[in-house]
């Protein structure tokens, strides 16, 4: 009987163990899956003298991303992402449709901070580029190129709201996030606002999904390999 609960109480501890596994929110992993985003005023970077009727629509691609976490609650970062969009054109005479890419990237160092045991704050600081490219409607000329870089920042709250569950919300500040009408700049500053659910369904997998909100937004859906 003793050799029973001896079993019983180790079996239990295992479990405790994957758990504290599965809540650790740890900076050290690598991500990636599916993402969809909207551009807003993207006609202006591909149309600035008003020679066409422009209308943009949503459309998806991939992104893949990873940190690595050094010293005591500092961690390497980046994040990489490529999505198609849609783009119907007309000249007032003939009408065509056509796409074109959204490619964004970005690297940085964050600092994060175990706030309980459930919480955590963080923040970032990042170098941030974004290319509007490889516009492709025949039978239109069209200047098919914009690019441009800058810093960002970014804080945030990582909260266990059980013990497979993990919820983020963060604020993100950009120099290169906003398509400007009316400016010789293409892209100015935004602020955009983020938040991200991850069930941990084993100790170092979780499936993520993640909705940002701004002038460029963006929605996810992938998978993250913690370590």
């Amino acid at each position: 009987m003793l050799t029973r609960y001896r079993i019983s109480a180790l079996a239990m501890l295992t479990a405790l163990s994957a758990t504290a596994v599965a809540q650790d929110s740890s900076f050290t992993y690598v991500e990636g899956g599916f993402i969809a985003g909207f551009v807003n005023d993207v006609e202006e970077a591909f149309d600035d003298n008003g020679a066409f009727d422009l209308e943009s629509d949503s459309g998806g691609g991939g992104f893949i991303g990873g940190a690595w976490e050094f010293r005591e609650n500092m961690h390497l970062f980046g994040e990489y992402s490529l999505a198609g969009q849609e783009l119907e054109i007309s000249d007032g005479i003939d009408t065509g449709e056509g796409e074109f890419d959204l490619v964004r990237w970005r690297i940085g160092v964050g600092y994060a901070y175990p706030f309980s045991e459930r919480t955590s704050v963080y923040g970032r600081l990042s170098f941030d580029t974004i290319e509007l490219n490889d516009l492709q409607v025949d039978g239109f000329g069209l200047d098919a190129s914009a690019e441009d870089d800058g810093i960002g920042g970014e804080v945030g709250v990582i909260w266990s709201a059980t013990e497979t569950i993990d919820l983020q919300g963060h604020i993100r500040y950009t120099s290169v996030g906003e398509v400007v009408t009316d400016s010789t700049d293409i892209f100015d500053s935004d602020t955009l606002i983020g938040l991200t659910g991850r069930w941990n369904f084993r100790p170092n997998i979780a499936f993520i999904t993640g909705y940002e909100l701004g002038k460029i937004t963006t929605w996810n859906l992938g998978v993250r390999f913690a370590f």
